[in-house]
């Protein structure tokens, strides 16, 4: 056996130098496989590309498949085989440029689904099971090879010693979206994987609630109207006059052919007379590529700026009344007595229950009270444009302005998930849900709720997950998906009013204490799975403290006895991994995804392009592995491999009414099948909402019951000051590291965000060396904010917070604004030393540009939620 570390050539990594060779020619040299002449017996049509003007190439076969990232779309593929080797990935070529209703348009992946020959053909990519060298850290990097026996059989011995000493609560599913999409091989939702069926069958595990893309809105835009998650479809925007998109940049996000830069591009042809304006700190690329306007404005402030829209828009009677005392609660003063009884929620399925009916409200803690400054927030001042701008930075003339384009409508609100990614998130996602209601744009055409855009497409019936047993599953309680960090070294100290456990019933619906402090954990987590995830030493938070979390000793109380991560690369987060088991990427097995747009869907079924390579095995066959050593074989597989599995999955589609091809055997032969229809786009409407009052609930009495009965400290691990806020109204405050968080700002001035590229989809495609060199990681900073300190374009510089240092070059530029730097999340963790001594240090400096080094994993209060955008910083040239 020999060892493997983290920074080394390929040879180092378990690839060969004969085989890295050969998959550079295949990634390459052109000429290698495009100038050559298939053989005549299995000659299909060639291929060409005429857009770019190449010439026609060879190949023995053409598999459709789809891009499995998690951005949002899930564009079909058309993969290209020559001689066993993938040598060009094509677009979805099936139908017209014509997209409309009974239109079968063609849904065209974006540059990084094009890119996935790079990422088949990696040099990070895993030959081999490894373990982790006896004696090392977690994160130094430091493997052997094993066989898949000796793994399975480890694994499976300790998985069987764990359950004996701590039960099957000390399981986790780590939340992972690297293979999103599929079948049998998703790795989301974790409740939906082929870990969780297993473990299903053996007891359970430990799940988690909401993720880390909507962790805050998931639950507290429902405070304002029971729904986080239903807008018009983007499809209806041709009937819009205005578009206001809130910290939503579709460009980077969401840019193929099947998803919302697309379809938004296409409402900008369309309705050219809409006034589209983009609020956001950095001029997006949606915003150059769509906008009329970008109004700039200061990270985690978004609640300040709609309370000033409001205030105008009373001030200068522009509001009506009479669909606000309709349909709203806590807005007036004179009703909000009233108010106040109709919001008190009634039972345990909703936060803040308050069985002892002592959590009573004194005084006028209105929305009126608060723009005006009486009442409860006597001496707070009035929330005038003015006020605003000192907060947001956006001029009060501007504030007016946009507030007037909510009642000269109908006006469509949309907003992105960073504005809620914040420390003060759940409060501005609940604000620009309120501005979108209360002038009366929701449930018309043109209009929308103010929550993220809908992108409609035609369903089909075909499961989306093969049946995981959750009824099964022994363990009641779930924790959030940000805080199981929490449950490795001190999990007595979590239950629902620290760290917001909740139950969790069979359909994985939640709900919550009826007495505080109720609902516990019953063991420390000592097994994580991680599949298909860059979590752990990537997309959480402060990664220097989750070194040291991860390298606890392994007691009765705390610490981690064994992480396995299955994956198709050496992640960071796999090398601080016990085990790592090398996957299959979605084009080396079957499998069946669906996806769509507007008035298009498809269902394709996956069949592998290329053999597995290496020793690399599908989730499926790993895990029917593991569970027949651990005597649930019969019950995980019910003697099915995994093509049967999709064939069954299909046959229930056909059963259930779906439109399909008479067989599988049909569907697996076409490879892609689309449908259309003239569907209305959706409007929701909100004529019935889940809140206690059935109403619109600017005061949330579940949220002022909660600021009564929880321990923000989360048990004393939290600082007690001030800072962190549960508040009735969404309203700003200054929140840790936010631009009111005076104290930090002192020596920390700048405050630091981390904005999405067209490079990457989070940290997936990160190792792909042709999406880096078009667009290399760098911290964009405002060139005035440059010249104070010396900064040029393309000069090292050294970024700073409280946790850790990252050391990338500067981005100068005008398309952010003064007082705030970017470092675009998801860039793969690269500290200078593995070191032991130093690894975990906030003086590793990392050289991949992972903002992750920097952030904070101090939750947000009510959700215990990711507010990983509120982060203080200093920069110096390095």
């Amino acid at each position: 056996m020999r060892g493997n570390s983290a920074h080394c050539a390929p040879d180092t990594l378990g690839i060969s130098r004969r085989a890295f060779v050969a998959w550079s020619s295949v990634l390459g040299a052109a000429a290698v496989t495009t100038g050559c002449a298939p053989k005549k017996k299995e000659a299909p049509a060639a291929a060409s590309s005429g857009a770019l003007g190449q010439e026609p190439f060879a190949y023995d076969k053409a598999v459709w498949s789809g891009c499995h990232v998690n951005c949002g779309s899930r564009c079909p593929l058309r993969l290209y085989v020559k001689d066993g080797a993938v040598v060009r990935v094509g677009n979805d070529n099936e139908g017209s440029d014509d997209f409309g209703p009974n239109s079968l348009y063609q849904m065209r992946s974006c540059v990084r689904g094009r890119t996935v020959r790079q990422s088949i053909y990696n040099e990070t990519r895993l030959q081999k099971p490894l373990k982790r060298v006896e004696g090392t850290k977690r994160g130094e990097g430091k493997y052997v090879e094993i066989s898949w026996d000796q793994a399975i059989s480890e694994i499976s011995q300790i998985m069987k010693d764990v359950k004996e000493e701590f039960g099957n609560d000390a399981f986790f599913i780590m939340y992972g979206t690297g293979q999103l999409g599929g079948t049998i091989s998703k790795s989301w939702h974790p409740d939906k994987t082929m870990f969780a069926r297993l473990m299903n069958c053996w007891g359970g595990y430990l799940r988690h609630y909401s993720d880390y893309s909507t962790g805050q809105i998931t639950w507290e835009l429902p405070l304002l109207n029971g729904d986080a998650w239903s807008n018009n479809e983007v499809t209806d925007l041709v009937n819009s006059k205005n578009i206001v998109l809130v910290g939503n940049n579709p460009a980077n996000t969401r840019m193929s052919g099947s998803a919302m830069a697309y379809l938004i591009s296409w409402v900008r042809k369309n309705n050219p007379q809409a006034n589209i304006v983009v609020i956001d700190p950095h001029l997006s690329d949606t915003a150059v590529g769509v906008a009329n306007r970008w109004v700039p404005i200061r990270p985690g402030t978004d609640a300040a700026l709609i309370a000033g829209m409001i205030h105008y828009l009373m001030s200068a009677g522009k509001l009506s009344e009479a669909l606000i005392r309709e349909k709203f609660v806590g807005f007036y003063s004179d009703s909000f007595s009233e108010d106040v009884r109709a919001a008190e929620p009634r039972d345990a399925s909703f936060m803040g229950f308050d069985a002892t009916g002592e959590l009573t409200v004194e005084g006028d803690l209105s929305y009126e009270a608060y723009l005006k400054g009486t009442g409860g927030y006597a001496g707070t001042g009035e929330k005038t444009p003015e006020w605003a701008a000192g907060i947001t930075g956006v001029p009060a003339d501007t504030i007016r302005q946009l507030a007037d384009l909510f009642v000269d409508g109908p006006t469509a609100t949309i907003q992105g998930w960073g504005p809620q990614r914040h420390s003060n998130g759940g409060n501005s996602a609940r604000a620009i849900g309120l501005i979108a209601a209360i002038t009366g744009n929701v449930g018309i055409s043109g209009g929308g709720t103010g929550a993220r855009e809908a992108t409609g497409g035609v369903g089909y019936k075909v499961p989306s997950a093969l049946p995981c047993f959750p009824q099964k599953n022994t363990v009641p309680v779930a924790v959030s998906f940000f805080d199981w960090y929490q449950a490795i070294e001190d999990y007595r100290s979590m239950n629902d009013a620290t760290w917001g456990v909740r139950y969790i019933d069979d359909k994985g619906v939640t709900s919550y204490a009826k007495e505080p402090g109720e609902i516990k954990l019953r063991a420390p987590i000592k097994f994580i799975w991680n599949y298909a995830s860059n979590v752990m030493c990537g997309q959480h938070a402060d990664i220097n403290e989750c070194l040291r979390l991860f390298n606890l000793p392994d007691t009765d109380e705390q610490g981690l006895r064994c992480v396995v991560t299955c994956d198709i690369h050496l992640t960071p987060t796999a090398l601080v991994s016990d085990y790592i088991l090398p996957g299959t990427t979605s084009f080396e097995e079957t499998d069946v995804i669906q996806g769509g747009a507007g008035w298009t869907g498809y269902v394709c079924c996956e069949s592998p392009a290329i053999d597995p390579m290496f020793d690399a095995k599908p989730v499926y066959e790993v895990c029917t592995l593991l569970s027949e050593k651990l005597g649930v074989k019969d019950e995980f597989t019910e003697g099915r491999t995994q093509e049967q599995w999709v064939e069954w999955l299909y046959d229930q589609g056909k059963a259930a009414g779906a439109d399909l091809p008479a067989t599988f055997a049909e569907l697996k032969e076409q490879g892609l099948f689309k449908q259309t229809n003239d569907h209305a786009p959706a409007i929701p409407d909100h004529a019935k909402m889940a809140t206690p009052s059935g109403r619109y609930e600017v005061f949330s009495k579940q949220a002022y019951n909660l600021s009564r009965q929880w321990d923000l400290t989360c048990g004393g691990y939290v600082p007690d000051d001030g800072l962190d806020r549960i508040t009735a109204l969404p309203i700003w405050y200054e929140a840790p590291e936010s631009y009111g968080d005076e104290a930090t700002r002192a020596q920390y001035p700048l405050q630091l965000i981390g904005h999405h590229v067209k490079t990457r989809t989070h940290s997936s495609y990160g190792n792909v060396a042709w999406l880096k060199s078009v667009a290399p990681q760098q911290c964009w900073i405002n060139d005035r904010d440059a010249a104070q300190r010396g900064i040029a374009n393309g000069d090292e510089v050294l970024i700073s917070t409280k946790r850790g240092k990252v050391r990338i070059s500067a981005k100068v530029t005008s398309r952010i604004m003064p007082g705030v730097v970017s470092l675009p999340q998801g860039a793969w963790y690269d500290p200078e030393s593995r070191d032991p001594d130093v690894l975990g240090s906030p003086d590793n400096i990392d050289r991949g540009g992972c903002i992750s080094v920097l952030t904070s994993m101090r939750p947000t209060p009510v959700s215990k939620g990711n507010g990983v955008h509120s982060n203080l910083c200093t920069i110096e040239k390095a």
